[in-house]
């Protein structure tokens, strides 16, 4: 049963808040990290993340400037085996702009990530320009699910 999960982690200086995608089903799992498009829903997977506080919407993805996204590439998919986990906004990944959004004074906020893989149409994940088809297969191995994950920090 394919089963995956969401952590987010309070970080330091650099990344306020870090990010985990884990399989904690009993297989492998293929996934994507966020790509070109993936914070402003221009292109699968979609990592919409939030900052709230006190119930009041404090941060989310600005508007995109520019629709046109870079091609999806092999290396942008990673084969997890039960347990396993990685950083979508890692090393070879883009960061989550979002949670870079610094708080300007104590309250508690609430940091949440709803990541979504469910579109059935491969031209939903791919780049707007020097695509490589190569990769149309990785994309049928991803599990079509929506998952979400909160941190909730009190200053």
């Amino acid at each position: 049963m394919t089963s995956i999960a969401i952590v987010l982690r309070a970080g330091g200086e650099a990344r306020p808040v870090e990010v985990e995608i884990r399989n904690t089903g009993d297989s492998p799992v293929r996934f994507v990290g966020v790509v070109d498009g993936s914070e402003h829903g221009l292109r699968y997977p979609h990592y919409r993340p939030s900052i709230t506080c006190g119930g009041v919407l404090v941060a989310t993805p600005e508007p995109a400037e520019d629709p046109l996204v870079g091609p999806l590439r092999e290396q942008d998919f990673r084969l997890l085996a039960p347990g396993e986990s990685f950083d979508p906004a890692g090393e070879g990944f883009l960061p989550l702009v979002t949670f870079a959004w610094r708080p300007d004074g104590p309250g508690v906020y609430r940091y949440a990530l709803e990541v979504s893989t469910e579109s059935e149409s491969p031209q939903d994940w791919l780049g707007r320009f020097g695509q490589d088809p190569s990769v149309i297969p990785l994309i049928a191995e991803v599990p079509r699910l929506t998952v979400a994950g909160d941190l909730v920090v009190r200053l």
